[in-house]
């Protein structure tokens, strides 16, 4: 059982979370509010600390000056804050040496009794996981006195070859029980409603299969272009960036097939069986794009290669369409086409599921089929919840169609939806690995995409505020976004 459902209920033993890159952007705006808010609103007990290690030769009160100023910006009370990091939160500078983190964690226990049960938060970049990885196994970190956890930020490697030397590593110290390797994107709860809406309701799960559905179009947009991430990017591109991970583990969940029972290995085992299902990527089920300068939600923006730390001969793709084609029994000749970019018209995360149209036109005027497909749209990101497009009659003479959508809208019945750090922290100090990601996903994902890595033409240019390069509209009849 998920972490969602109990933890009001069962105890979490006492812990140590220790988070490398303390000091980090991701800590500071993400892990630290997240870790804080699922302590006070959803129900943990207030039974673990947290050592923060960086490169800064910093001492725990400035530390802890540090991290209640990342918590105030969050929206969280000042005293509140305050206090709470002056009791939990440590330091710890990583030129000390893992020995010297080693005496420090055992220091940290003893005093608190926390029974030597550890999270390890890699939030660092790629480069450092290894060394990382290799400190802690050297000095015996990653067999505590308790269980040991260790959590993996992406990207996952850049390609096949790399994730399985990153999996490698990991595997030489950790078992896969322990590795958690995270993707914000499967915290979402409209993410993990994907399940429940599909294997829930006999109306959808009855319709979900090659016989009905025509297409199923996956949009990762985003309306924002580098935001100082330049250096980042140009290195990964949109497809190492989004689609490997994001995308795939969306388009997994959508297409797989019922679990045996809703627990870790059974979910991912169906989702693995997906991609494996998936046929390695041609040349033309690709289409990849940079932006040119254009105007964004009426704001003029520059192109990709006049942001600042891009290479004027730069070949970093930003939007990239790609149509896949999955080879089982559910959903032979049904394409799966995913569209993410930068720059786009506006921030969306949306699955739009297609019906096939009625085999025979009724409902004819001066010759022309008035019928439209019916389509699922389900918003994951923003204003989450679902539309559901059909046709009805007009009032008046004769049979004039109309396309109207059922709708529903998390926020209305639910209020605010907790954060994905959160979801996702509550299920690591749980041990719940349901929502991450296993070795062999990652390594299934780099084998699907290795071709489209391996591509050297310059992408095509759209302008900024379009959803993308004219060309790929040739991956699919008709782009749909709600």
């Amino acid at each position: 059982m998920s972490a969602r459902a109990w933890a009001d209920t069962v105890p979490i033993d006492p812990y140590l979370f220790v988070i490398f890159g303390g000091t980090g952007d991701l800590a500071r705006r993400k892990l630290l509010p997240a870790y804080f808010r699922l302590l006070r609103r959803r129900g943990f007990a207030d039974v673990g600390k947290v050592l923060g290690v960086a490169t800064r030769e910093i001492g725990d009160a400035e530390y802890q000056e540090l991290a209640a100023k990342a918590l105030v910006e969050a929206g969280i009370d000042p005293d509140e804050a305050g206090r709470w990091c002056r009791e939990h939160l440590r330091y710890q500078p990583v030129a000390a040496g893992f020995p010297a983190l080693a005496e420090r964690i055992d220091e940290i226990e003893q005093d608190a009794g926390l029974g030597g049960n550890r999270v390890f938060y890699l939030a660092l970049p790629p480069s450092a996981f290894a060394d990382t990885v290799a400190g802690l196994g050297a000095t015996n970190l990653h067999r505590g006195p308790g269980w040991t956890r260790v959590v993996v930020e992406k990207p996952f490697g850049r390609d096949l070859e790399s994730a399985r030397r990153l999996n490698g590593i990991l595997h030489r110290w950790f078992d896969e029980s322990q590795i958690f390797r995270i993707d914000h994107y499967l915290g979402k709860e409209t993410v993990q409603n994907l399940l429940v809406f599909r294997f829930a309701n006999t109306l959808f799960e009855s319709v979900w299969n090659r016989d009905r559905v025509e297409t199923v179009q996956i949009t990762v947009a985003e309306s924002l272009g580098l935001e100082g991430r330049a250096g980042y990017f140009e290195r990964a591109g949109i497809v190492r960036d989004i689609v490997q991970n994001h995308a795939l583990q969306v388009l997994s969940l959508v297409a797989m097939e019922a679990p045996v029972r809703m627990g870790a290995a059974s979910i991912r085992d169906e989702k693995v069986k997906v991609l494996r299902a998936i046929y390695p990527l041609r040349p033309e089920q690709v289409v990849r794009g940079r932006y040119t300068a254009g105007r964004v939600g009426g704001v003029a923006v520059p192109g990709y290669l006049e942001e600042e730390g891009v290479a004027p001969d730069s070949v970093t793709e930003t939007f990239a369409a790609l149509r896949f084609e999955i080879d089982n029994w559910r959903w032979k000749g049904v394409p799966f086409v995913v569209r993410a970019g930068k720059r786009l018209p506006r921030k969306l995360t949306q699955v739009a599921v297609s019906f096939r149209e009625p085999p025979v036109c009724l409902f004819d005027t001066d010759e022309s089929c008035q019928v439209h497909a019916n389509v699922l749209y389900i918003t994951l990101q923003p204003d989450e919840g679902f539309d559901l497009a059909f046709d009805v009659k007009q009032p008046g003479e004769g049979f004039e169609l109309r396309t109207q959508t059922l709708r529903f809208r998390y926020a209305e019945v639910f209020g605010d939806l907790p954060g994905a750090y959160e979801t996702l922290l509550a299920d690591v100090l749980c041990g719940d690995q349901t929502l991450f990601v296993r070795s062999d996903e990652v390594e299934e994902a780099w084998r699907i995409l290795g071709p489209v890595l391996d591509l050297e033409e310059p992408p095509e240019e759209y302008p900024a505020g379009s959803w993308g390069p004219v060309s790929a509209e040739r991956l699919v009849t008709g782009w749909l976004v709600h």
